[in-house]
């Protein structure tokens, strides 16, 4: 199978596959690649087919370590439901059947994939959902309220911090994770 030819057909394999990868579907929908993330997305169908036809021996631990380095980069994304390992090693494999010169194999792989949208197109609709940043529960939302953090007095030593506000439920700590970062937990008191 000449180069042109098995970049077209794993092409379109690729983008089968990843328009079915729910991480790359929630990062886009969720904005985590920026404005342009369904352009990236594009863009990552594109360098995953000429990465795996242009490399002599591409297996799926190198695949999945492009992938994680992409998502991780790109996406601002670590999938840790080990997607990317199964995504690698499904795109390696029909990549292998190509090479075989299986194509029918192939297509018949790719028609018998569930049905999904093709929302990896260009002019593609997606409907980017706002990120709630608040980490906080129902119940804590009605104890709000503003905290200053100051340097640890000690860097082996925890200091206990209370908070500005009396009467309040949540006792904090501040810790040093890092010399020249500051770490503070919130606590519930019982």
């Amino acid at each position: 199978m000449s180069a042109p030819t098995l970049q077209g057909v794993f092409r379109v394999v690729v983008e089968n596959v990843l328009n079915r990868w729910t991480a790359l579907r929630l990062a886009v929908e969720h904005g985590m690649g920026g404005p342009l993330g369904l352009n990236t997305a594009i863009e990552l169908i594109d360098y995953v087919t000429s990465y795996c036809t242009e490399n002599k021996n591409v297996d799926a631990i190198d695949l999945r370590e492009v992938l994680e380095e992409i998502m991780d980069q790109e996406f601002e994304t670590i999938c840790e439901d080990d997607s990317i390992h199964e995504v690698s090693g499904i795109l390696i494999k029909y990549l292998r059947m190509l090479k075989e010169g299986k194509m029918e194999e192939v297509r018949a792989g790719i028609d018998q994939m569930v049905p999904c949208e093709m929302w990896i197109v260009s002019g593609s609709k997606i409907k980017y959902q706002r990120m709630d940043d608040s980490s906080e529960s129902d119940d804590d939302a009605d104890d709000q309220e503003e905290m200053e953090v100051e340097p640890a007095v000690s860097q082996n030593k925890s200091a206990e911090v209370n908070p500005s506000t009396c009467g309040s439920s949540t006792k904090f700590v501040e810790e040093n994770a890092d010399p020249g970062w500051t770490q503070v937990r919130g606590r519930r008191r019982r």
